[in-house]
């Protein structure tokens, strides 16, 4: 199994983006086209030091030198990941490919005023399902689940070209939706979110990328925190992708959340399946 790598990016305070920024269209699209130029060169200068290509894949993104939960710097991570496959470091970064994603906080301060980004290439083998493998990390661990399944009209993603008014119109509603499912549980302060997506359709050539649903995901498990039931900063999010397919016109989203012990390193656990 090709050993797991690495690459950091110190990114410019002017193109940082997150899932709640109010950001027009063409703001948006400015910000990424410059993200992923700035990406491409850091994954080529991997690719030249020895990085491997990678078939099947586990993404690690750590985040520091901000304040808000790293989960919700999914916006900036995107047009990075988009690089990668510009950079041929995988065949493609849809859910057959990379088929997790996981976003924390780093562990050491960023220098100067500039957010930095860690971005793991964890190598996986075909036995490596999740959410499978990331339960048997934790096997005596408590959890909860959330689930939601939110119609076309309100479904939320990083490729739809929508005003900042309309976005926030279906981050609320998924967010009062979900309120009846919230106040059943209450999540512990130290847990780990497992976000499985489902779309309304089955064909292999065509998959949306769990981890583009970020924006719902942050709103669903936003509404949590705003009710006490769950911490505003889990210890990490993960995205992949849930078996089957959702009912036409909808899709289905489920946050199955995980109590972890106090130290628990999740780098060190996730690079230990690529071993397996």
């Amino acid at each position: 199994m090709t050993a797991p790598y690495a690459i950091q990016l110190d990114i410019p305070i002017r193109l940082w983006q997150t899932t709640t920024d109010r950001d027009g269209v063409d703001e948006r699209r400015r910000k990424r086209a410059a993200l992923r130029r700035l990406a491409r060169a850091h994954w080529r200068r991997a690719r030249d030091a020895g990085a491997p290509r990678v078939s099947r894949y586990m993404l690690v993104a750590t985040i520091a030198g901000r304040r808000e939960s790293p989960v919700l710097a999914c916006e900036t991570l995107k047009p990075i990941i988009d690089a990668g496959t510009d950079e041929h470091m995988w065949p493609d970064d849809d859910p057959f490919h990379r088929i997790l994603t996981c976003y924390m906080r780093g562990p050491l301060p960023a220098p100067g005023n500039r957010p930095r980004v860690s971005v793991m290439v964890i190598p996986v083998g075909p036995r490596i399902l999740p959410p499978r493998c990331i339960l048997s990390l934790l096997p005596d661990a408590r959890g909860a689940i959330v689930r939601q399944t939110i119609p076309e009209r309100d479904w939320l993603t990083s490729n739809m070209r929508l005003d900042p008014g309309e976005r926030d119109r279906r981050q609320t509603a998924v967010m009062n939706r979900s309120r009846t499912e919230w106040e059943r549980i209450r999540m512990p302060g130290g847990c780990c979110v497992l976000c499985g997506v489902r779309y309304p359709d089955s064909r292999d050539e065509w998959q949306g990328d769990p981890d583009n649903t970020a924006e719902t995901a942050t709103a669903l498990w936003g509404a949590g925190a705003l009710l006490g039931r769950a911490p505003a900063e889990p210890d990490c999010f993960m995205f992949y992708l849930l078996d089957g397919q959702a009912a036409p016109g909808t899709h289905d989203m489920m946050l199955l959340t995980v109590e972890t012990p106090q130290g628990f390193g999740w780098p060190t656990a996730l690079v230990g399946l690529s071993s397996r």
